[in-house]
């Protein structure tokens, strides 16, 4: 499951633990794709954790999102940056017990999973738009901006930021490969074009280009033969989350969803 974004009303977290109990004895794995919090505070993060934990004794797989590496004004001065944010996240999740993918693989009968953040290099920018690079990294269009340049503090830029996890993904998926049958990949940000959902209205597909990156999509490619399915976060619109999809004979489902996605692999 995505699209958490707990703020702090504790209803939110109540609906989710009883979405995943209600599940619980039907599920061999539990993955959530990313966003755990609406804006990177680390005492919500506990909590989102601690009571889906409580609610399940199956293994809980994670990845962090965009929102939970984001630095708050009052921690500005304090030399938080996005990259601590990502530390803090993987350390936290795996001290209270759950699986943090970017750390390492995992392994279930047969079934590796490799897990990333992923991010974004602008290679979803819409071609039609015949925008430079350089309008793309203001993250603003008309009035409206993406958060992650107000909150996302990192030391260089996103296309460069977007190596690194990659690199670490494509090793993670080397590691497991001899060893699985099956590769089940769960990322926050989109690895294909195809399934970024442009809609022709540049104020919509002008933001669309921060959906993911086609990089990752390459590295999935390359190990088509035992991915067997893609799971995402992030794009998030009311259409397209909880569907699943087909990419060159690997299917890609889109779980930017609180209530809990059921797949059998």
């Amino acid at each position: 499951m995505g699209y958490i974004h707990y703020y702090g009303l504790r209803k939110v977290l109540d609906d989710i633990a009883s979405s995943v109990e209600d599940e619980r004895v039907n599920v061999d794995v539990i993955m959530l794709v990313g966003d755990l919090t609406a804006n990177g505070d680390l005492n919500l993060l506990v909590e989102v954790l601690e009571v889906i934990k409580e609610v399940t004794i199956a293994p809980i797989l994670v990845i962090p999102g965009n929102h939970d590496l984001y630095v708050m004004p009052e921690e500005w001065g304090k030399g938080v940056n996005s990259l601590l944010k990502l530390q803090l996240f993987n350390s936290l999740t795996e001290k209270l017990g759950y699986i943090p993918l970017m750390k390492a693989p995992y392994i279930i009968d047969g079934v590796g999973f490799v897990g990333s953040i992923a991010w974004y290099d602008y290679s979803f920018a819409p071609e039609w738009l015949n925008l430079s690079i350089e309008a793309y990294r203001e993250k603003a269009f008309g009035l409206s901006i993406w958060a992650d340049r107000e909150f996302i503090k990192l030391p260089f830029s996103d296309d460069e930021f977007t190596l690194m996890p990659l690199e670490r993904f494509e090793e993670q998926v080397k590691h497991v490969y001899d060893s699985v049958e099956k590769i089940i990949v769960v990322l926050h940000h989109v690895p294909f074009r195809e399934l970024v959902h442009y809609k022709l209205r540049p104020e919509w597909d002008y933001f669309s280009t921060f959906m993911g990156s086609e990089a990752f999509g390459h590295v999935i490619r390359k190990y088509k033969d035992k991915v067997r399915l893609v799971l995402h976060g992030h794009q998030h619109n009311g259409v397209e989350a909880m569907v699943c999809r087909e990419v060159e004979g690997i299917k890609c489902c889109n779980c930017a969803s609180p209530v809990p996605v059921i797949l059998n692999i």
